[in-house]
């Protein structure tokens, strides 16, 4: 009785046009399933997946995101997650075109929780920087505290391998920074040198390659600084769709410290040797040490005194278990040297002397 009938359900054709339409066009590249939560959510299109699918398949349409085909056995059998939120997180970068073919790779540093799959920080730099893992631990410190542990690579920045004296340059400390930090706030850094081991973080690498990007475009977003300003964005529609609830009660993060002392534990650290006028140097400047009512500190000349440069990028020393500001004064002239006298002159026969004659 039915026959010749279309279904009530069918999906009509003017929302067919549509679909095709928009997946020509603004949402080209997206991957299916991210496709679908836009027309629901975003173009007010009710559609299930699966006629979504027979629909762009017909039309000639496949998911960037295909489904590969399951192995047997797993080659690397999937860890265990992590009992308690901020136990363990997962940190790494991906250096990929982020902006596009046309624009040059980026770098973004990121963390992901292995309790919950939690994203917890992402940041983008030109490189793998130290500055970007400092971001990244910024967003951490602020928003959650003090995880329990990282869990990163055998990258240099994370563990430092001494260098031979012809090998070694005056910023050779850059390289364990990340380290020291993590000493300085009971940071648990464990490092590997097996990308399985961090399976979590790779995955999450994956999903963004094809969300982020996708997103990045729909925007029109193509610098460091604007996808910067939209990552936060981004993360809490992340961890909104994937990532599992929490359970604060058996939460292992610390109580966050304040935003000034954040910004003093995320800073690299230098080591000086003050002048005889209470002065030390760094980065061609000369700096004394000041405190906050603008009182100098007299220091005995060939002292050793720890310098940090803040992730705001404010200088700041510790002398006599005291914490202490800078301010650039002006570089000692060298004495000049005093002028030698006039001897006497070196007598020289004129042309008519008698000697000359003979």
């Amino acid at each position: 009785g039915n026959r010749g009938k279309s279904r009530e359900w069918k999906t009509s054709c003017e929302t067919e046009k549509r679909v095709i339409e928009l997946y020509s066009g603004k949402y080209a590249g997206f991957n299916f399933a991210h496709f679908l939560e836009k027309l629901n959510e975003d173009e007010g299109i009710a559609i299930g997946y699966r006629p979504l699918y027979r629909i762009l398949s017909s039309a000639g349409f496949a998911s960037p995101k295909k489904h590969r085909a399951k192995r047997e056995r797993a080659k690397h059998p999937s860890r265990p997650r992590k009992e308690c939120f901020g136990e363990l997180l997962q940190i790494d970068v991906s250096i990929h075109n982020w902006f596009g073919p046309e624009h040059p790779k980026a770098t973004l540093h990121g963390a992901i929780d292995d309790a919950t799959g939690m994203v917890m920080g992402l940041y983008f730099d030109k490189e793998e920087t130290l500055r970007g893992y400092y971001e990244m631990a910024r967003q951490i410190l602020t928003k959650y505290g003090i995880p329990a542990a990282f869990y990163g690579d055998n990258r240099t920045i994370f563990e430092y391998r001494k260098l031979s004296e012809k090998g070694k340059t005056i910023d050779r400390d850059v390289h364990i920074q990340f380290k020291r930090m993590c000493q300085t706030l009971g940071i648990e850094l464990i490092t590997t040198s097996v990308s399985q081991a961090k399976g979590r973080i790779e995955r999450l690498w994956e999903t963004l390659q094809s969300r982020l990007i996708s997103e990045l475009r729909l925007r029109g977003i193509t610098t460091i600084d604007g996808a910067n300003r939209y990552l936060p964005e981004f993360m809490a529609d992340h961890n909104r769709r994937f990532a599992l609830v929490p359970d604060m009660e058996k939460s292992l993060f610390a109580e966050p410290p304040a935003p000034r002392e954040i910004d003093f534990y995320l800073s690299t650290q230098y080591q000086r040797v003050s002048d005889n006028g209470s002065a030390i140097s760094l980065f061609g400047k000369r700096l004394q040490l000041v405190d906050d009512w603008g009182g100098v500190a007299l220091i005995p000349a060939k002292t050793v005194v720890d310098v940090y440069v803040t992730l705001s990028g404010k200088i700041v020393a510790v002398h006599g278990e005291k914490l202490w500001n800078t301010v650039q004064v002006e570089k000692r002239q060298e004495a000049r040297s005093a002028k030698k006298k006039v001897g006497r002159p070196i007598w020289k026969p004129g042309p008519n002397h008698p000697w000359k004659r003979m």
